[in-house]
Formats: structure tokens, sequence, C-alpha cells
């Protein structure tokens, strides 16, 4: 059927194209008939000739005739002689050489006239016109000879006309008895285009309910761009563009920029104790309390984790204050979930300014104003002052002067003796890091360790002082042991142990004499990382101390799985034993229990004899102490005071 259909339509297209053809060709004979013929722009130049030739007379003989009627007899006549130089006339007067000579001398004539009319006399034009009426006859043949040709022309065409309609005929005949075909085929071919048309149909409307779900869904993706997916409050991203519009509205207006940092203090605590679904459910409670307070939505912002935001413009600094611990206070009530009541602080970090306009700017010195309230303590409101912006810039110079040390090798080792508390005989010594800096002199470790575990610098860091500490220990004539303490950053890493094995390899020290000080907090990890190191350096025969116990989270299960070689009390009990009961206690109980498990105790921060007297009721190993002598360098083969 479809090729029936090409096969038609494709003859109605050719017979459709040659009718076409037909009816130009009829357009060309018939154009022919009507077209500005040679014959008809003859007789009108030459009716117009003569028609100027008898003004002309008439001029010459009536006084009363004005020259301008002749002027424009003679323009006429002169725009008709144009004729000659255009269309049918043109080629029939160059196809004949009498006729050509003939326009030349009309066209002589005429233009003489428009030349000197104005300047002629009615005898000289009188004289001149006996000269023109010598183109009369010439003119009259030329005018009967273009007529001749012209009938010749015309009776061609009207031949040519019947042709072509005989032919016309009777194609538009074939024309419509296809057309006709072609109907009775479209007919049948209809049902399948209603089919396809409902087809089509079903199609648009699939489609047109595709397109629906998808704008749902564009506006559900772009209300989840800028709206956090756990308590739907504003998200980071939207926090950032508002930032700079309230900014840009503050220039304006010549209003303060407010930003405030609101993050919630012992969050993981929660998320470790309760579970991360219960810590969801608290920061969307959080939410709805927020929200609820009526505040404008635009301005709250959950930024990530258990940080929120608060934006606005035009505070002073007592009433952000005000509304930040108003927050605070509507954060701070006691939550219930799932039978559980759970308290929740909030530290917050606040910035006003009215000079800094730079986005990034706002939300660091508000970061840092919110870092300051939490090393201040939970529940801390804190402005942003200068001197928190000096004390970042002063840890970064501290981290930069600390990478420049550690390639100078600025840094040093002091050693502090470890007694027994019965004989006083040297038992060992503590390695304790100094740093000599060239401009600050011997700072602490407490003043740059914190920001060497902050940066990762202590890995090498500690490497470093462990392999002086053990290079130099193996001099010793006297072979006492050596103790070095470790960074948690360096016990979480894998490669820790053979970093240890290395180093005793290389300087030659006997596992035996080493002794490696760890803190509660780096074993108190949902890693294994730190344990599995320390049993394989034990298993080497290293030994293992806890340091400062009592002040971190130790548990008796984790004392027995280590099997701790020494247990060191800290120096705040002993610098209480003497005033407070409850040291002497702690300590009495620190003592049993390393008896107990066959481990040996240190007391460090002896500085009085009777410290060192109670110390040795209670059972305490081993003392360290000023009392017994301060951290002193290693120099020229000895540990030197002074």
């Amino acid at each position: 059927m479809n090729r029936i259909l090409a096969g038609i339509i494709f003859f109605l297209f050719i017979s459709t194209g040659y009718i076409s053809f037909l009816v130009h060709e009829r357009q060309q004979e018939l154009q022919k008939l009507t077209h500005y013929a040679a014959a008809w722009s003859a007789a009108q130049m030459v009716s117009e000739y003569y028609r100027f030739e008898s003004v002309l007379g008439l001029y010459t003989i009536d006084e009363t005739m004005k020259l301008d009627d002749v002027r424009m007899r003679l323009d006429i006549m002169l725009s008709q002689s144009d004729l000659m130089k255009e269309g049918d006339l043109k080629h029939y007067i160059e196809s004949n050489k009498s006729h050509h000579a003939l326009a030349l001398k009309l066209e002589e004539k005429l233009e003489y006239l428009d030349i000197h009319l104005e300047k002629m006399n009615r005898s000289e034009i009188q004289a001149y016109l006996k000269t023109m009426q010598t183109l009369d006859a010439p003119l009259s043949h030329l005018s009967s000879g273009a007529l001749d040709k012209d009938i010749n022309s015309i009776n061609d065409a009207n031949l040519k006309i019947k042709t072509l309609y005989y032919i016309y005929s009777a194609t538009s005949v074939l024309l419509i008895i296809m057309s006709a075909i072609l109907g009775v085929l479209i007919f049948y071919q209809n049902r399948n285009i209603l089919k396809a048309h409902l087809q089509v149909k079903s199609l648009a409307e699939a489609l047109q309910e595709s397109k629906e779900k998808l704008q749902v869904q564009n506006a559900k993706l772009e209300y989840d761009v800028y709206h956090d997916s756990l308590t739907e409050m504003n998200n980071r991203h939207f926090f950032w563009g508002n930032l700079n519009e309230t900014i840009e509205n503050a220039v304006k207006s010549n209003n303060t920029v407010n930003v405030m940092l609101f993050d919630l203090d012992r969050f993981k605590v929660v998320n470790d104790t309760y579970g991360h679904d219960v810590g969801d459910m608290l920061l969307r409670q959080i939410s709805q309390r927020l929200i609820s307070m009526g505040l404008t939505s635009d301005t709250l912002y959950r930024l990530g984790g258990d940080e929120f935001a608060f934006l606005s413009s035009g505070l002073t600094e007592n009433n952000a204050v005000s509304l930040a611990q108003k927050i605070c206070d509507a954060i701070n009530q006691p939550y219930t979930i799932n039978n559980t009541i759970i308290n929740i602080t909030t530290s917050v970090g606040i910035v006003i300014s009215d000079t800094e306009r730079r986005s990034d700017y706002l939300y660091k010195f508000a970061d840092l104003a919110l870092y300051e309230a939490k090393n201040e303590g939970a529940g801390k409101i804190k402005v942003f002052r200068q001197w928190m912006l000096d004390k970042l810039q002063e840890s970064r110079t501290l981290e930069h002067d600390m990478a420049l040390a550690l390639v100078n090798k600025e840094f040093v080792v002091y050693y502090q003796p470890i007694v027994d508390s019965f004989s006083r005989e040297t038992y060992s010594y503590e390695a304790l890091i100094r740093w000599i800096h060239p401009l600050k002199g011997i700072l602490s470790p407490d003043t740059f360790i914190p920001v060497a575990e902050k940066t990762g610098m202590i890995i090498e860091m500690g490497k470093s002082m462990l392999e002086m500490a053990c290079r130099e220990a193996a001099s010793w004539v006297v072979p006492a042991k050596i103790s070095v303490n470790v960074s948690p950053v360096q016990l979480s890493s894998k490669a820790f142990a053979g970093i240890v094995v290395s180093i005793l390899n290389e300087t030659g020290l006997p596992a035996e004499r080493l002794e490696l000080e760890v803190t509660e907090s780096s074993l108190f990890t949902e890693s294994n990382t730190p344990m599995n190191t320390l049993n394989r350096l034990r298993a080497l025969g290293v030994k293992i101390s806890i340091d400062d116990f009592g002040t971190g989270y130790s548990s008796l299960s984790r004392l027995s799985r280590l099997a701790f070689d020494k247990i060191k009390i800290d120096k705040s009990f002993v610098n209480s034993i003497s005033t407070q009961e409850d040291a002497l206690n702690i300590i009495r109980l620190i003592t049993g229990m390393a008896k107990s498990l066959n481990m040996k105790t240190v007391a460090e921060g002896v500085e009085t004899q009777e410290q060192l007297e109670s110390l040795q009721v209670l059972g305490c190993d081993f003392i360290q102490g000023y009392l017994f002598g301060k951290p002193q360098p290693y120099i020229d083969g000895k540990i030197r005071n002074g």
C-alpha cells in the first residue's frame, strides 16, 4: 500500500511539475500578446512625431502660441524617442540598417532642437521643420513594418497557446483520475493514520506526565540544594549566598553585619553513648525549637554536623549577645528521646563588624570566637576580638618557625632522672624535648607540642627526638634506661612500630633499655592500631608506661589487655598529697592496683621531702621531680646541671 501511494504521489508530483511548466509556457505566450510590442511602440513614436511637427508648424504661424508649449511637446517626443533604445522596438530597429540609420537621424534632429529651440525664431523653426518632414515617410514605413512583425508574432503565439491548451487539458484529466485513485487509497490509509494519531496522543500525554514529574523533581532538587536534608533548615550553600547578600545590603544602609556560629557541646558523646539515630533526632528537635522561636526563616542555618549559624545586620553587641543567649536558652532545655532525657549546651562565637565586608573573613572571625568559647568551657558566648586573630597569626608563625626548626635541627633533648624511691639510685632518665628558638630562646613542650600535633609535624619531631635520645643513651657509660614520650598522633600511625625498630637497629640501643610513655587518651579510641603497635613493641622487649594516670578515661580492662610495665601517677595528685585526703587515697588506690597487676609506679612532680616520705609509705616504686633533679642537656658525654 505504501509503495502504491508513493508511486502515485511521485506521479502526481511529476504531473504537477509538468502542468506548472505548461502554465509557465502559456503565460510566456500570452505575455507576448500583451507585451509592450514593437508595433505599438513605433506607432506611438510616429504619432507623437507628427503631433510635434503640427505644434511646430502652428507655432510658426500663430504669434499667440508660447514657446513653452513647443518645449513641452519636444520633451514628450524626446521621451518617446527613448523607446527606440529599449525593448522589442530596439531589437527591431537594430536588425535593419535603414531603420537604424533613420533612428540616428531622428535622434539628431530632436537633440538639435533640444539644444537650440529657445534660441531659434519662428522663421528658423519653420525652415528646420521642412528638414524634419523629410523623415515622415521613413517613419511611416518603420511603423508599418513593426506592425507586420507583431501580427506575425501574435499568430504564432495563438497557435502555441492552442497546442498548450490541448496538452494541459489532457494532463489535467489524467491528474484528476490519479487524484481520485489517491483519495481512495488515502481513505484506507486513514485508519493507520488514526491509529498513529492515537499512539502519538498517548505518547504526548505520557510526555506531559513525565514533564510534570520532572518539574516536581527539579523543584525538589532545587530545594535540596539550599536546605539540609535532616533538619530541613537552610544549609551551608544558602548561608554563603545570604551572607554575601547581607553584606551588600549592610553596605547600602551603612549597618553592621552580624554572624553567629553555634556549636553543640559534647554532641559526640551523645552519638557515642546513644547512637547516631538519637543524635539525628536530637538535631531535628533542636532545629524545630529554633524555627519555633519566630526568627526569620532565612537567617537560621545548619552548616553541618552539630554547627548552626544565624545571620543578621544592624545589631549592637549587647543585642547580639542577648539574642545569642536567648537562642542558647532554647537549645539548652532538656530533650526526651526514646524515654531518655538528654541535656546539651551550646557554645557561641559572634562577630559584629561595620568595616570588614569580606564574607570569608567574617566567617573566620566568628569561628575564632567560637573556638575561644569552646576552649573556655561549655555553654560560653564569645564576641570576636582582635587578639583572637593575633593569636591565630602567632600560631601560624609558630608553625612556620617549627617547620624551619625541623630542617635546622633546633630541637634538642633534655633528661630528667627517675630514681628509686628508697635507695635514691637513678633508675632511668626521661627524655624531654626542648626547642632552642633563635629569637625566643629555650621553649618548653607546652608551647609547641599542641601545634605540632595539630599540623602533623609531631611525626617528624617525635622521630627525631627518639633517634637523638636512643643515640645518646647508647653512648652512656652507665646503661640506664631511657623513657621517651609518644604522642597519640604517632601512636595512631601503623608505621610507628617499624620506625622504633629501625631507630633501635641504627643506634644500637637494646630494646630493653627503651621505655615509651603513652597517655590514656591515645589508647581510648575506636581504632585498634595503638594497642596493636604497643603489643608488638612490648614483644620485642620495649617497656611501656602509661603517663598521667588518673586524668583520663582509664579502665582496668585496658590496663590488663596491654599489661603496662609502669604507671606514672600524675603530679596533680602528688602536689595535693599533703593537703587533700582524696589525693592520698587515689595514690594508695593506684599503687595497690599496680601491684595487683605486677606493674611499677612512678610519681611525677616530687619537690619536697614530705611528699617523698608519703609516697614511700604508700609503696610508690620510683620518684621523679625537682627534688632529685631538673631536666638537663647531654653535653660532652654526660648530663650536666646548670
